[in-house]
């Protein structure tokens, strides 16, 4: 029995890719959307707030902005090898918010208040496929509220920097194996937690055509906490399988993103960005319950899960076309390099490295009104794992490597209205 209740911790507690590049959310406004998100040397719609803070300076008056990103995966894998059977992802549509608002105190200071959902999105596999005892249903909100100030220094520096405060919930589901004894259970954990951060950024307009932005935004430490709730199981098991409550750390990667905005010609601008993703910050996963003990020690029992996340980047550029006074047309590509090493990789989140195609288009409805469309194609390089230390068996010390092969793409339709006053 003690072995069983080991195996049950490893097994709930490896989802650890939920936190990859994946489920870092980059899509906060149209506008910078269709740019492929290259917008932080340009930053010149409230959607800086997250962008770059110190843009928006060149938002005179009172400006609220809101909207949101359909996000529509599609994700399948074929194994684990030697098999070559296909396994699809349940179709679930998911859909982050942007809302922002920015008001200018007095000719030198601005003040800005967002809310977006810089982390999200799930996977939901079949009950009964060959990777239940990794993987069933995972899903994670996140809420960041952004309070932001920015200051024009000069007619060429604006400096900006905010506090931001976040809220999330998760929950992650999976099948567990009773091994020896015959039958499986189903272990639920959910969670909600609170963590508190700062985001920071300069614009420097060096000349009429030239603009440069950075921006910075810090870690959080999410304290998550919540219950395990075990289901589906034998009357003996009573007891013995993880509950009660937990506690669970997670802090969030460091973003720096350095960006230019370049207007060669009067219609055209083109702007580029590089965005670094600390993910180094996401080295393990320690879970403590407080109320399960250990049967053999009679202590509190810990579970840690190495995760040894890499650093990344993001590479971007976009290009918008002012074709009258009313309509602006915008193409974007990006380069998104994932941070979930191949032997790491689980279905939790069948990440990988993804090339990003966007367009849209903003138009000027009346005096103080606009609209923002953009869409945006994600296609993910298809990921061969021959060397996987993730096991789809459920049962402990056993070598059944998840090895197989990995497709994935998405789909993302965004709509944002923002108004001047």
């Amino acid at each position: 029995m003690k072995k069983i209740t080991t195996l049950t911790f490893l097994v709930l507690f490896s989802a650890s890719s939920l936190f990859a590049s994946g489920f870092q959310i980059n899509e906060h406004g149209s506008k910078a959307m269709g740019l492929g998100g290259a917008f932080a040397g340009l930053a010149n719609d409230p959607s800086a707030i997250y962008f770059n803070p110190a843009g928006i300076t060149q938002l005179l008056g009172t400006h609220i902005l809101g909207g949101a990103t359909l996000i529509l995966p599609s994700s399948s894998f074929r194994g684990p090898a030697p098999s070559i059977e296909e396994h699809q992802l349940e179709k679930q549509v998911f859909n982050p918010i942007h809302l922002y608002a920015t008001h200018q105190i007095n000719e030198k200071l601005f003040l800005g208040f967002g809310v977006g959902n810089n982390y999200g999105l799930g996977t939901k596999w079949e009950d009964d496929w060959v990777g239940r005892f990794m993987a069933v249903d995972t899903e994670i909100r996140t809420f960041f509220f952004n309070l932001v100030a920015s200051y024009q220094v000069s007619e060429a520096v604006s400096l900006g920097f905010g506090g931001v405060f976040t809220y999330g919930d998760v929950l992650i589901g999976r099948s567990i194996n009773l091994s020896p004894f015959d039958g499986e259970s189903y272990l639920e954990l959910n969670g909600t937690g609170t963590g508190a951060g700062f985001t920071a950024g300069i614009l420097v307009k060096a000349t009429d055509a030239l603009s440069l932005g950075l921006s910075y935004r810090s870690q959080v430490r999410v304290d998550f906490e919540g219950d395990a709730t075990p289901s589906n199981y034998p009357s003996q098991f009573e007891g013995l399988l993880p509950n009660g409550g937990i506690k669970a750390p997670l802090t969030t990667p460091e973003n720096i993103t350095f960006g230019v905005a370049i207007k060669p010609l009067k219609n055209f601008t083109l702007t580029a960005d590089y965005q670094y993703v600390g993910w180094d910050s996401y080295d393990k996963l320690e879970v403590k319950f407080t109320e399960f003990k250990d049967s053999e020690t009679g202590e509190l029992f810990v579970s840690t899960s190495e995760r040894d996340f890499d650093n990344s980047f993001i590479a971007r550029v976009g290009l918008e076309y002012a074709m009258n006074k009313s309509l602006d047309l915008r193409a974007g590509f990006l380069y998104d390099k994932n941070p979930v090493k191949d032997e790491k990789l689980d279905p939790t989140l069948p990440d990988s490295d993804r090339l990003g195609f966007s367009g849209g288009f903003g138009y000027i409805l009346t005096e103080n009104l606009s609209l923002e469309v953009s869409y945006l194609y994600l296609r993910f390089d298809e990921r061969k794992i021959t060397n996987s230390v993730e096991s789809y068996s459920g049962i402990e010390g056993s070598l059944t490597p998840m090895n197989g092969v990995y497709n994935s793409l998405a789909h993302l339709i965004s709509l944002t209205i923002n108004y001047n006053f």
